[in-house]
């Protein structure tokens, strides 16, 4: 079969050999060979001109709390769960609602972890693994309060609750996934407990202003 080359030429009527319809088919072959390379090369990251990273956004569907009551050892999860993300079907509370109001007993204390899913992937996607890991531009707070102290400490007036953190990012200020929560001589009832996870990149500073939500879930804190 006659290249396209070949057949441009002899159909305006050109006398050529073999030898030259085999040159000036490698000849084309070469310059597109040549074409190709030269523009897959310019393609090609440089230092001067590297890929830009991929930026994906992670989706988190579910927040769960669990205590462990220090006295009893006792341990209680409390599940927040929006499958579909913002805009959706409304989110859910587990244990048909139960859920929404965390309960605690006074004068006890207890060890706080939150655990944060995306459950849209299979295998489940632990986002709170990411969190910590990236600790230095993550930090949660309850009741947008900022906490004070060493370590850093949040006081909810409402229930008359305080929170410590316990675990620290890299610059020794508090991530929030694993707290101590010390309740009141006193019973409290369903006192607000909003816990937010903010995303605070080359920002964070231990204030809550700064940066942007990543997850917040209003529960009701009872205390018996």
């Amino acid at each position: 079969m006659k290249t396209m080359k070949q057949q441009i030429l002899l159909g305006k009527g050109l006398a050529l050999s073999k030898t030259g319809l085999k040159t000036i088919a490698l000849a084309a072959i070469i310059g597109i060979s040549f074409t190709a390379c030269k523009k897959n090369k310019t393609n090609e990251p440089t230092p001067d001109n590297p890929t830009p990273p991929t930026n994906e956004t992670e989706l988190i569907t579910t927040m769960k709390v669990t205590l462990l009551d220090t006295s009893t050892l006792a341990n209680t999860t409390y599940v927040f769960s929006d499958l579909d993300g913002a805009g959706g079907n409304p989110a859910t509370f587990g244990n048909s609602g139960a859920d929404s109001v965390i309960n605690i007993i006074s004068n006890h204390v207890y060890k706080a972890t939150i655990l944060l899913l995306d459950e849209t992937k299979s295998p489940i996607d632990t986002i709170s693994k990411a969190v910590l890991s990236e600790g230095t531009d993550h930090m949660f707070f309850f009741n947008s309060i900022a906490p004070t102290g060493t370590p850093y400490n949040t006081y909810l007036s409402g229930s008359m609750t305080n929170i410590k953190y316990l675990d620290l990012d890299a610059n020794n200020r508090g991530i929030g996934l694993s707290t101590l929560w010390t309740a009141p001589a006193t019973t409290i009832n369903k006192a607000p407990l909003t816990i937010e996870l903010k995303h605070q990149p080359g920002v964070k500073d231990g204030s809550y202003a700064p940066g942007e939500t990543d997850i917040q879930v209003g529960f009701k804190l009872k205390v018996n």
